[in-house]
Parts: structure tokens; sequence; C-alpha cells
């Protein structure tokens, strides 16, 4: 859906009487389930698109990428205001994951940032005529900056970020010509801006990138750090980030024993509290672990007090919203981290094309399992769909509806 006819959907929308409909069939997981060995793209009974909106899933698609990537922002941000307007746009590269994901945690407040994607050498049209549309109200803790570049000229070229400028908007490099130098720069100015180090961090592996993508979603909404480690080696500009925070670090390592092994764990281990996120051994198992996991405790604080850490979803409930997403695709994936923002605040859970997998499955079809306390919970469930039918089938979207919907079904 391009965003001109996405805006002509929402002035139809609004003109609609209360009580009508958007289309498509209410599907039941045993219908899903025993049309889902069949060839045709979904279930016969639903009448999908790839604009597809049921009442417990909603699909934000573009034509491209850039295109994906404004419906998200334009869902969160609509900038009929100064409160309805980003903080600021942040600008990730959109063929560099390592140099993108630590741009991820701008959306965070004070920033309230929305991502955007740009070529390393021009601003394609869309990201401009979005970054026109959102006019950043600008950080007020950072001069009123409006626009933040993640990288250095490597990903980010100085032409992109003097496109910007000419457009009459202040704008901030964040530097960096390693994805580990980025991510580190990133984590001190953004403690720059808080006055502290956050003494939570998430620690990713160069070598396994997607699995890192899921506690995108947590710190779009907490702010947390992020920082990289190569194999066993800690990098320099990562210890003296590490060794920045009051007293000790909290660690909480982004893969399992065989994507970041016993050895960086223990070499970690010199920084404070090492922890691992559970589930880790790939993207789809760990964004069950992860919107499962909560870690509460305390925490070293600042010098003048102390305040409690409080990391992870926690979610073992009905009642929330989810954003699912394919980590193939992940030019779409980290955009749409800003729902857990300014959105619905849910995490994010990673499907494939066509298939939903397993850890995922389970996970639904137990959470929407009614309780004595909260027997109708469930019916506030709901799910983003991020990006068209070549990144999540229509048929994995009914499967995903029927999940949210129905607590139970053959297994």
């Amino acid at each position: 859906m391009s965003d001109r006819s996405r805006r002509t959907f929402l002035r139809d929308l609004a003109a609609l009487p209360v009580g009508a409909t958007l289309g498509g069939a209410a599907l039941t997981y045993r219908e899903v389930r025993s049309s889902s060995q069949q060839t045709q793209g979904g279930p016969s009974s639903a009448d999908f698109d790839e604009g597809t909106v049921t009442s417990m899933t909603t699909r934000l698609a573009g034509s491209n990428d850039y295109e994906t990537t404004a419906a998200f922002t334009q869902n969160v941000y609509t900038a009929i205001n100064d409160h309805t307007r980003p903080g600021a746009a942040i600008l990730i590269n959109d063929s560099d994951l390592a140099a993108a994901l630590p741009g991820v945690a701008f959306i965070h407040h004070p920033i309230d940032g929305a991502v955007l994607l740009t070529e390393q050498g021009s601003l394609p049209a869309v990201t401009r005529e979005e970054i026109e549309r959102l006019h950043p109200e600008g950080v007020h803790v950072d001069g009123d900056m409006q626009v933040y570049v993640i990288g250095g000229e490597r990903y980010i070229s100085n032409d992109v970020q003097q496109t910007v400028e000419a457009m009459g908007l202040k704008t901030r490099r964040i530097a960096g010509e390693t994805p580990i130098e980025v991510a580190a720069n990133a984590d001190q100015y953004l403690s720059t801006i808080h006055a502290n180090h956050r003494d939570t961090t998430f620690i990713a592996d160069l070598g396994d990138l997607q699995t890192a993508i899921p506690a995108q979603s947590w710190n779009a909404h907490g702010g947390d750090g992020f920082l990289y480690i190569d194999g066993d080696r800690i990098p320099e500009a990562t210890q003296q980030q590490l060794e920045a925070r009051f007293n000790e670090a909290y660690m909480y390592l982004l893969g399992d024993e065989s994507k970041i092994s016993e050895q960086a764990a223990r070499n970690l281990a010199r920084f404070g509290h090492v922890q691992r996120i559970p589930r880790g051994s790939d993207p789809y198992e760990l964004s069950v672990g992860f919107a499962g996991y909560k870690d509460i405790g305390r925490n070293q604080g600042w010098i003048f007090g102390e305040w409690p850490r409080n990391i992870g979803w926690g979610i073992a409930e009905s009642g929330h919203n989810f954003i699912f997403a394919n980590p193939d695709n992940w030019q779409t994936a980290l955009p749409a981290s800003v729902e857990s923002h300014r959105g619905k605040h849910g995490p994010m859970l990673h499907v494939e094309q066509d298939t939903v997998p397993d850890a995922v499955e389970n996970y639904l079809t137990n959470l929407t399992r009614p309780h004595d306390s909260a027997p109708y919970d469930r019916k506030y469930n709901h799910g983003w769909i991020v990006g068209d039918t070549d990144q999540i089938s229509q048929r994995v979207q009914a499967q995903l509806h029927a999940m949210l919907q129905e607590p139970q079904g053959d297994q």
C-alpha cells in the first residue's frame, strides 16, 4: 500500500459509519491449521489482500522498504501538531545491519525518534517526503536537534547529511567507521543526554546479527545500552563503555553458547554481571524467550541514589500487542520497533515468510488459553504485521490472527 493510498484509506475509514467492518473473514484456529497444507495463498474463507486489517492483526506495508518504514512512522506519529511529532528522525543505512542496529535505541525518550532508511550515497525520495511530513520537533536537551545520522561516511555520506540540512533541519552524526565504533559512540552519546551511563546493556556478537533484532523493540521501549563483541574478543571501544558504568555493568547476552561462547561470557564478567536472554539459538527462539523474560533486581544506579533494574517484557498472559517481523527483512523490522515506543508497547516476535515457527506458535497458543482470573483478556491481543506478502504471507497473517484470537485448537 503506497503512502497516497494509505492516506486515502485513512480518510475513507474516518467516513465509515459506526459498526462498519473492514472486510476479511473471521477464521478459527482449526480452519487455518487445516488449510495450511493447501497450495493457495491462504484459506479459501479469507478475503485477504496485502493491506488486510482484521480484528486481531494489522498489516502495514508499502511497495518497497522505504514506504513500509514510512507506514510505521505515519501510524505512530500523525504529525498534526507538536505533540504528535517525533523529537527527531533517525537515519540508518539500508544495507548494513551491524551499523543500523545501534540506531534503534534513539527511538526512546528523550529523543523520541522515528527510524527511517537511507541509501549510503543519496536520500531516497520517500524518506525525504516522510521527514518533511514529520517535521521533527527537535530534541530539547540537545539544542533542538532534529535528525540523527547513524554511522560514519562509510554508512551514510555527507551528501545525505547536507541534503537534510538543506531542508532547514539541524543534524547530528553519530560517527564510527566500524559497527563496533558506531555502537560505542551511540552508547556514549545517549549516556550524555541521560547524564549517566545506564548500567544495563545488551551484548551482541558481530557474527550473529539477526539474533539481536528482537531485543531492539525493547530498546525502543526502554532505551538500554547496546554494544558489540567480536567472537571471544571484547573490543577496546566496548570495554571503554562497559568501564564507564558506575560500579558494575549488567550485561544481557543476545545468543546462547553456540552464538556467544562461555569464554566470551567470562571475559565480559570482568566488567560486571552477565546473563543470557533465554532461548538464544536463533532469532525466532530468542524473540519468544525475550517476550517472556523479566529481570528485576538491584541496580547500581547513580551516585546520589539507586533504582531497580527492570529488563524484559515478562509477558505470560493474554491482552498484549505484538510486532510480527521477518528477520530476513531487517530493513523493515528495525523501524517497526517504534510500535514498542509510542504504539502499543509490545514485543517483537519473528516469523518466516510462509511459516509460523514452532516456538512462536507454542508461545501464542499457550498464551491465549483463558485463565479463571482473566478469561477474556485474549480479546485485547493484537499483532502488527510488518511488510508486504513477500515478507510475511497472507497465510501466516491468517494463522497469527487465529492464534491471537482462539485459546484452543488441534495442536
